[in-house]
């Protein structure tokens, strides 16, 4: 009996054993507390993850590029002649490398409020009639009647954005 007693006791014990070894297997393999290797996280995961990331950097990019392709106009060298004049859309650039031109002003509105073209080199505003210094920075903000007409017999200009020659 001694004997059977300590068979027994051996037989609860890898029986009790067992059990807690089933249940800690079940325990830790849920989806909740997953067990995972290093290897799967560099070959499986990282890449996963990598994809998402570069996917969602190509997607703002393409938001940003296209902004920045619908601003980034580049320059045109214009040659114009005496008493030609150019009306500009919104937010024209001008810059007058030779020659002479005034600012022109249609808008009676823009007149009696001191509109005109902005030089921002000197941080004035050209309103009627003001000759346009030589390189400098010009912005016309609005297609609103604002622009400038060559005064000497012929001026070049570097211009970005929308515009009318007229004469």
């Amino acid at each position: 009996m001694n004997r059977m007693s300590k068979l027994a006791t051996i037989g609860i014990l890898l029986l009790v054993s067992m059990t807690l070894c089933v249940s800690a297997d079940g325990t830790y393999s849920t989806h909740e507390d997953p067990l995972v290797s290093l290897s799967y996280v560099n070959n499986v995961l990282g890449p996963q993850i990598m994809e998402q990331v570069l996917a969602k950097i190509d997607e703002e990019y393409v938001k940003i590029s296209d902004i920045s392709m619908a601003s980034a106009g580049s320059y045109t060298t214009l040659a114009l002649t005496q008493g030609q004049t150019v009306m500009a859309d919104a937010c024209c650039e001008v810059v007058l490398i030779s020659g002479m031109a005034s600012a022109v002003i249609t808008a009676a509105a823009n007149v009696e409020a001191g509109n005109g073209i902005s030089d921002l080199t000197d941080g004035v505003v050209l309103v009627n009639s003001n000759l346009l210094p030589l390189n400098h920075y010009l912005v016309i903000p609005k297609s609103d009647g604002r622009g400038f007409t060559v005064t000497s017999e012929t001026a070049t200009i570097l211009i970005r954005g929308e515009y009318h020659v007229a004469g």
